[in-house]
């Protein structure tokens, strides 16, 4: 019988629900870009330090590597926005502390045409069936060696 693997932690970190990818896909969702860095074309990576209280939520956050332009503030927001599930821990109010790099990359917007889009024209098929033989010859098409189907296909733009 194999042995249970002993948690040597004697005070558990907080947690974001979901995990770390759940984090950062509810960052990538509510960061809005700020429209000075737009201007600017700023681009790169904003490194912040937060603490978490007992509760889980975040009430101290200092940006440590800074891009300007609105980053620094928009990514304080968002920390703010933040909130762990902290285990508790014997009855102690604990706080934690936690680094997070938050990624500014422009999108590559396509320029928006004045014209109207021009939508493709829908094809029309059209076929149709003939013989080489009358309907109401005596013998089948289909009996008849030297007589078969022919299609005709128009394609109409």
């Amino acid at each position: 019988m194999a042995q249970q693997k002993r948690d040597n932690h004697f005070i558990k970190g907080a947690i974001y629900p979901g995990g770390q990818k759940a984090m950062l896909l509810f960052i990538q969702n509510n960061l809005q870009y700020p429209s000075e860095a737009i201007t600017a074309k700023v681009e790169g990576t904003v490194r912040i330090r937060f603490s978490i209280d007992h509760l889980g939520k975040v009430f101290k956050s200092q940006v440590i590597a800074s891009l300007g332009h609105g980053c620094d503030e928009e990514a304080i927001r968002l920390v703010q926005l933040l909130q762990f599930e902290v285990p508790k821990a014997y009855k102690l109010k604990v706080q934690h502390h936690r680094t997070l790099n938050i990624h500014f990359k422009l999108q590559v917007n396509q320029e928006v045409s004045t014209e109207a889009p021009t939508l493709p024209t829908p094809l029309l098929i059209q076929y149709s069936i003939s013989s080489s033989t009358s309907p109401e010859a005596s013998t089948p098409v289909a009996d008849s060696p030297n007589h078969g189907y022919h299609y005709t296909i128009q394609l109409k733009p």
